[in-house]
């Protein structure tokens, strides 16, 4: 997984800017109290391929950098790893998803995005 990321984080440099994922939510949610923005949660499976796609389909985008960067922290957790996030706040059978969390009390503050969803799409819900 450290090395997903880190290919990820990679590959988001060397297109100039870039989302900062992080990987522990607890820590985000910390984080996203200090500093007012609220909290992307992409939720991820490890043999989904839209889940790898998304990141070249959707994140690679100058647009949605700029609006996830401004307003949220985001953080990417695989599924398998249930102990890496609030499952039972976040839970689906949909990959990628992606919930726009509450700095205040992990509570959902939009719909849900869940599997093949477009680039429109997010962009609207940002």
């Amino acid at each position: 997984m450290k090395i997903f990321f880190s290919l990820l984080i990679l590959c988001s440099i060397a297109f100039g800017e870039y989302i900062a994922w992080q990987n522990d939510f607890d820590k985000v949610l910390m984080q996203a109290k200090k500093e007012q923005k609220e909290i992307l949660l992409l939720l991820l499976k490890k043999d989904c391929i839209p889940c790898k796609a998304i990141f070249s389909d959707i994140f690679s985008d100058k647009e949605v950098q700029e609006r996830v960067n401004q307003k949220y922290l985001p953080v990417a957790v695989f599924f398998e790893e249930n102990n890496s996030y609030p499952i039972e706040l976040f839970y689906t059978q949909k990959f990628p998803a992606i919930f726009f969390v509450s700095k205040d009390d992990e509570s959902h503050l939009k719909t849900p995005l869940f599997g093949n969803f477009t680039k429109s799409e997010l962009l609207d819900s940002l």
